[in-house]
Formats: C-alpha cells, sequence, structure tokens
C-alpha cells in the first residue's frame, strides 16, 4: 500500500474534473451518497485476457493504491470507504469496477496512437447543444472564466497591442504588432488562441477568430495535452511544442487524476509538472526574451525544494469536495482539488502577500538616512513576471513634523519610464525595461534591443535602496506600487488601468542615537 505523492495531493487535481464532459447527453445522476466501507479487495488488472504488471490500482478518492504484480493480481485494505476500484498504466484509459464485483476483474483499454486534427472541440461553457463541459462541472467552469486563459485571446488590452486599437476600439493608436511586424503573429496565436488549426486564417489574423478557438486556453484544449515536444524551450512556442491527443472516433480527457471514472479518462503525470506551463510561459521573441517565468521558477529556490508551478498557482481553496456533484463526482479532500483561477482570492491579494518591506530610518548629524529592504518573499520566480511590461514603483517620501513634505537629498530616482508623476521622485524601479534601438524605453518587444536591463526583485532577495532626508524629516513613508503597463502606452491606449498598491508603509524617524 502506498500514499499519494506530495504533488498529487496539492498540484492540479481539479483540472481533471473537465474528464466528465462529452458530446452525447448522459442522464440525471443522483447526488452521491457515501459508499459503504468495502471488504478487502483482491483482483486482476487485464488487457483483454492478459494481465498487466505495474498498473496503479487504487480505491477511488482515497490514497489506498497497490501496484500489480506479474499475474496482474492486487491486493487493497478492507474498511474504507470507496464507490469504485480504479486502475491506470501508461498508454492505457482509466479503467474501474465495483469493489464487490466478483470476480473484481479492471480491464483497461488501449488509448488510441495518434492525434487527429480534425477533432471538433468541446465548448468550456454549456454549448449550444447543451454538453459542454460546465454542464457537469459548473464550479470549476466559472473559475475558469475569472481567470486570465479564459480571455486570453479577447482581452482588451491584448488586443489593443496585437492590431493597434486603443480601449474604445480606434484603430490605429500607439503600438500594434499586426501594423509593425505581422511576420509574428503566428506566434501570439499558438499562446493565446492554441485551439486555432493550422489552416484557419485567425493563425495569421486573430479578428477571424471564432468558435470554440475564440475561448483562448480553454478546458479541452489543456486536457488533451498529452506531451512536451523535443523543441527547445523558449524558441518554439505555444502548441507548436505541446503534442495533444485528439481522436473523432472515442473522447478522450488527460488529467491528473489516476481514479476518474466515466472511462474517456487517462492520467498524465506531466499536469503535476511546471514543464506542463512552460510552452507558454517561456519565450524568446524577435530575439527578446520576453516570457521567462520558467527559467526564472528553474534558478529559484521553490525549484530546489521540488515545488511546482501548480503547487502555488492552482493551490487548493479548501471549498470544494466535488469536482461534478450531481452528475457522477464522488466526494474527495477539499484540499486535493485545485482552483483554475490560478490564485485564492485575487491579483492584490497574491502580490501583497509575497512582499514585504523592512524601513530603517537613523538619524545623525548631517539628517536622516532611511534604508528600505524590499523582499518578494515565498515567489517561485521573480516578481513582477509573466508580460515583460509589468512593473513595481517604490516611492520615498518625507514629511516633517506639520505633514509638510521633506524632499531627499540623495539616493536612487526614479526614470522617465515610471510615467510623469513619478519620474525624478526618490525611489526605485523594479522592471525588465527595454529599449528600441533608438534608446527609448519603454519599447515594444517586437521593435526593441534584445539587452534589456532587468531589475526585478528576486525571489526571497531582499534588495537594498538607500536615502538621505534634511534633519526637518520626522516620518519616511514607503509605497510599492504595481502596473501592468507602461504609464505611456496605457495613457495612449486610453486603458483605464489603476495602479495597485501593493505595500503602504510609513517609519517614524527616532532620536539620534545615543553615543554616536
Amino acid at each position: 500500500m502506498s500514499k499519494l505523492p506530495p504533488l498529487l495531493v496539492v498540484a492540479l487535481v481539479a483540472a481533471s474534473a473537465l474528464a466528465g464532459c462529452q458530446r452525447s447527453p448522459t442522464p440525471p445522476i443522483a447526488a452521491p451518497v457515501a459508499p459503504p466501507p468495502v471488504a478487502e479487495s483482491a483482483g486482476r488488472v487485464l488487457d483483454g485476457e492478459d494481465p498487466l504488471i505495474g498498473a496503479t490500482v487504487r480505491l477511488q478518492a482515497t490514497t489506498h493504491t497497490a501496484t500489480t504484480g506479474a499475474d496482474g493480481g492486487f491486493r487493497l485494505p478492507a474498511g474504507v470507504r470507496a464507490a469504485h476500484v480504479t486502475a491506470w498504466k501508461e498508454g492505457y484509459f482509466i479503467g474501474f469496477a465495483a469493489p464487490d464485483a466478483a470476480p473484481l476483474d479492471v480491464r483497461l483499454k488501449r488509448l488510441p496512437t495518434g492525434d487527429d486534427p480534425n477533432y471538433q472541440w468541446i465548448d468550456s461553457g454549456a454549448g449550444a447543444d447543451g454538453q459542454g463541459c460546465a454542464k457537469c462541472h459548473d464550479a470549476i467552469y466559472k473559475e475558469w472564466s475569472l481567470s486570465a486563459h479564459s480571455r486570453s485571446a479577447t482581452g482588451k488590452h491584448f488586443r489593443n497591442l496585437y492590431d493597434g486599437t486603443n480601449w474604445s476600439g480606434k484603430p490605429g493608436v500607439g503600438w500594434s504588432l499586426r501594423d509593425e511586424n505581422p511576420t509574428g503573429l503566428a506566434v501570439c496565436t499558438s499562446c493565446h488562441a492554441p485551439a486555432v488549426g493550422e489552416n484557419d486564417p485567425a493563425q495569421y489574423d486573430l479578428a477571424d477568430l471564432k468558435g470554440t478557438a475564440a475561448q483562448g486556453v480553454h478546458c479541452d484544449y489543456c486536457h488533451k495535452i498529452a506531451g512536451v515536444r523535443d523543441g527547445k524551450l523558449g524558441l518554439t512556442h505555444g502548441r507548436f511544442n505541446l503534442h495533444l491527443l485528439r481522436s473523432q472516433k472515442e473522447q478522450v480527457f488527460l488529467g491528473p487524476l489516476d481514479d476518474a471514472t466515466r472511462g474517456e479518462d487517462a492520467y498524465s503525470p506531466l499536469y503535476h509538472d511546471s514543464r506542463y506551463c512552460a510552452s507558454c510561459h517561456e519565450g524568446v521573441v524577435f530575439g527578446v526574451h520576453v516570457y521567462s517565468t520558467f527559467s526564472e521558477w528553474r534558478d529559484s529556490p521553490a525549484f530546489r525544494k521540488g515545488q511546482q508551478c501548480q503547487d502555488c498557482h492552482m493551490k487548493p481553496t479548501g471549498r470544494m469536495t466535488n469536482l461534478a456533484p450531481g452528475a457522477g463526482g464522488v466526494e474527495r479532500d477539499p484540499r486535493t482539488l485545485a482552483n483554475h483561477r490560478l490564485y485564492d482570492g485575487n491579483l492584490e491579494e497574491m502580490l501583497r502577500g509575497c512582499m514585504r518591506a523592512a524601513v530603517e530610518c537613523r538619524r545623525d548629524a548631517q539628517g536622516v538616512r532611511a534604508t528600505v529592504d524590499l523582499t518578494a518573499e515565498g515567489s517561485g520566480h521573480r516578481v513582477p513576471t509573466g508580460f515583460i511590461d509589468r512593473h513595481l514603483i517604490l516611492t520615498v517620501d518625507g514629511e516633517d513634523a506639520a505633514g509638510r513634505p521633506v524632499a531627499a537629498r540623495d539616493g536612487p530616482r526614479l526614470p522617465p519610464a515610471a510615467g510623469k508623476e513619478h519620474s525624478g521622485q526618490a525611489g526605485k524601479l523594479y522592471a525588465k525595461l527595454l529599449h528600441d534601438f533608438d534608446g527609448h524605453s519603454p519599447a515594444p518587444f517586437w521593435r526593441a534591443d534584445p539587452d534589456a536591463t532587468d531589475t526585478r526583485l528576486q525571489p526571497n532577495q531582499a534588495d537594498e535602496t538607500a536615502y538621505t532626508f534634511p534633519p526637518t524629516v520626522q516620518r519616511v513613508h514607503v509605497r510599492v506600487l504595481y502596473r501592468r503597463f507602461w504609464e505611456e502606452v496605457a495613457r495612449t491606449k486610453h486603458w483605464p488601468d489603476q495602479d495597485i498598491v501593493v505595500l503602504d508603509e510609513t517609519a517614524e524617524v527616532g532620536q539620534r542615537p545615543a553615543g554616536d
């Protein structure tokens, strides 16, 4: 008997909830009832009539497992509540049988051997025929709907940069990949709309996007990923670096559970592995390292501890207990069911949860020296990460006893890229700042010099800056702002974006220490 591996408990478990989607109508199923304790289970796992060696057998939704021996036999303990005995081996669908079946033979069926590019994608929502993923997995569908994955192909910020429009849809405004470097459009599609077919005109212009492909990184696509190609991560992008497994003859859903029981499911350890995410979250485009989250993770303490992307970004909320309530789902430990929003709560909470500042103000004969140590704690990559334009702005302001502003006399200053309001102010920009070949910054990655200036925070490493204020200063106010895009771009595009205040602290200036 063995336990679930740690990643199976914490990682992408909820992702395979989508394995219950199917095209044909299914009869209504009564709400699940807790199954009775089973007697000791002994049986065999077979391929037809041939025994399968090395198959994993499980009492469904429990940690009780066994591995089949030379005769395909297994034995599981008594007294455990489970609706099914399940079995899985690489290259096969998951099989299952009732615990009291006699004989207790679990027969496995082989997976299709090749991918069919003519497969028709299943709608993530209800679908025109009412048979979309949300029919059985409504809670997970709602989580996904709130995620960036659901908007990857249609989000207004992305499309404004892609096609040169502004927030109200006016064309020819500001940065435009389609107008300035149209040869890169298919690279965008490979990650932002990976379900677009090779002969679909939307491959080279998302204005032609339609159907399920417009749902971006959608449920059915994610659960057709069977492997990562041998192409170099970062140079082969999105769907071009992924093996899919699709079939028009039978449905196939790949996922992180090895005990799903709809007959269409297969387990894949890849769903617990950061490589699953890497093809879209590591990318060198036009020679510029635009997306570097995966390589940042490989250089992080999280990697050295064996933590995967899914451990943080699909961490269980503890609120879900059933992947498909009323549609054949079984009750599970909520600590094993991950969320599909990519964080619990919201972006602001995630940023504030990792940011720490230590501010020390020391008075001497020349004035006040303020030292700020800023740290991103517990992150598995640099902060911020993802799209290259994201950045943090640290501002450091002084006040006298009456609350009047007191400017720092020396210390680092914010560059013009921080925007008109903050340019020249005491503080620091944490960014991967691109400039074009004429030296202007910020610049879009499609016409930028690859040699970027990267000052973003390293995980768990304090970044120290120091500032000197006149003796009249009594308080030093420290703020950290998060911006998704450069102020210059947001203003030109008329985006309604507002700064997210990640950290806001005030340090009182003490008296000059005795003996100084």
